[in-house]
């Protein structure tokens, strides 16, 4: 697939960015029954995920999204120091959203 077949199908673009687009019946496009199907290629903001600084910092919004995230509450616990890590790689590479 080439890169403006990607963007036109996955991607839609705001006055400042662009994002993913999100399907109606599920949280992405890529997820599959066994993980990420693009986990080579991953964009920040998927490889940080769930660290986003805004799940990372809420209580509330941490707890929603692990009802729908299969790696939360899974596997080895991760040191909040890497979490911290993470949230702050995610507020550099798009500081406009974290401004």
């Amino acid at each position: 697939m080439t890169a403006a077949a990607f963007e036109r199908t996955y991607v839609y673009r705001t006055r400042n960015r662009m994002r993913l687009r999100v399907p109606r019946r599920t949280h992405c496009h890529f997820l599959r029954d066994g993980g990420c199907g693009i986990h080579p290629a991953k964009p920040t903001q998927c490889r940080i995920f769930p660290f986003w600084p805004e799940l990372v910092d809420s209580p509330r919004a941490w707890a929603r999204t692990a009802r729908y995230c299969p790696g939360i509450g899974k596997g080895p616990l991760i040191q909040i120091k890497s979490v911290q890590a993470q949230a702050e790689e995610m507020r550099q590479e798009h500081p406009k959203l974290y401004a």
